[in-house]
């Protein structure tokens, strides 16, 4: 890819040093170009299996974003995951959605995708992750079972939409996510239109 003098979201909150989060306005400028590219990954039949901050570029000044890191992408229809080692699954653990762990009897689809663009977006709204351990097989674990926090709650100033938007990404079951980039969008749009009045 070209260098358009993109960072990484990850680098750029570093340097806002927003330990608690970006602000709304600047957080749903970043999310509706997200769903953005989801769906036009979606349109080519990509799954990228390693959505996080290190792995999204941001321009600092126009805000454009690119999504990089396709090593583990594969392809549509599905994948499927067979039991193996944490130490050997592909993707970063703190984002890994259920199904990647390899401990569900489910294949891998583009709605893996939307469960690690919750975590994203969790970490993006609050600066911290829903889920944190040192240890693999806790974090492994917290991923198939446990809820995560709302953002409201660890944000009570973030309005209780965006964090049901965040929760129906991060949903345990594949069946209860976004069913598509589309459907995201529209909700991120109207929340950004109400935000914008």
């Amino acid at each position: 890819m070209e260098d358009f003098g993109g960072i990484s979201l990850k680098q750029y909150m570093t340097n806002l040093e927003t330990r608690y989060g970006l602000s709304l306005q600047e957080f749903l400028t970043i999310a509706l170009q997200l769903a953005d590219i989801l769906h036009q990954l979606y349109q080519e039949r990509v799954i990228h299996k390693d959505i996080k901050p290190p792995n999204i570029l941001i321009h600092p000044e126009t805000k454009q974003l690119k999504l990089i890191d396709f090593n583990i992408a594969s392809l549509l229809p599905r994948e499927t995951q067979n039991l193996i080692s944490p130490n050997v699954l592909e993707g970063t653990l703190a984002y890994l959605s259920p199904e990647q762990t390899g401990r569900m009897n489910r294949g891998i689809d583009y709605r893996s995708d939307f469960y690690s663009l919750g975590v994203t977006f969790f970490e993006l709204l609050t600066g911290q992750l829903p889920f944190s351990s040192d240890e693999q097989m806790k974090l492994v674990h917290c991923h198939i079972a446990k809820q995560p926090p709302s953002v409201s709650e660890v944000k009570p100033e973030i309005p209780r939409v965006i964090g049901e938007i965040v929760s129906k990404l991060m949903a345990k079951n594949a069946e209860d996510r976004y069913q598509s980039a589309l459907g995201l969008k529209h909700d991120l749009e109207e929340c950004h239109s109400f935000e914008r009045r």
